[in-house]
């Protein structure tokens, strides 16, 4: 596991940087355009972010996780246990705001695929929330290895 760390480390910040761009993006730019359009250029528009935002945001999420268990499994394991340091205490809390991440995204794909109509925090919101706890979880990452 030792070899493969530095490139899982890489790739993870690669796919981090994409994907809280492109939630950061949707917040601070898209939103915007989004008020200013009306009727059918609205609807195409969206449907054309809609359908890139499919493959970008599952799939690099689903990478991070994967890198990120890799990692993890470096600091968190049975012979160094769960909750002996302050970077294991750090890594919990960013695992734990990853979670709620993922249960967004796994239910924003549970409505999409089963064409279901979201809650209107979801619809609204849930970028936003996104761009939040991934600020947090950066930061954590950084104070992980200060503390």
């Amino acid at each position: 596991m030792e070899d493969v760390y530095p490139f899982a480390n890489i790739i993870h910040l690669i796919l981090a940087i994409i994907f809280l761009g492109y939630v950061f993006t949707d917040v601070a730019i898209i939103s915007i355009i989004n008020k200013k359009l009306t009727g059918e250029v609205k609807k195409d528009v969206n449907q054309t972010l809609g359908k890139r935002s499919f493959k970008i945001f599952p799939l690099s999420l689903l990478i991070l996780i994967l890198t990120g268990g890799m990692m993890m499994s470096r600091y968190i394991n049975s012979s160094v246990g769960i909750f002996e340091t302050d970077l294991q205490k750090i890594l919990v809390f960013k695992i734990f705001l990853v979670s709620i991440i993922v249960l967004g995204v796994l239910y924003n794909l549970f409505t999409k695929f089963t064409g279901r109509k979201k809650i209107a925090f979801m619809q609204n919101h849930f970028h936003k929330l996104v761009l939040f706890l991934g600020f947090l979880i950066v930061v954590s990452a950084k104070l992980m290895f200060v503390a």
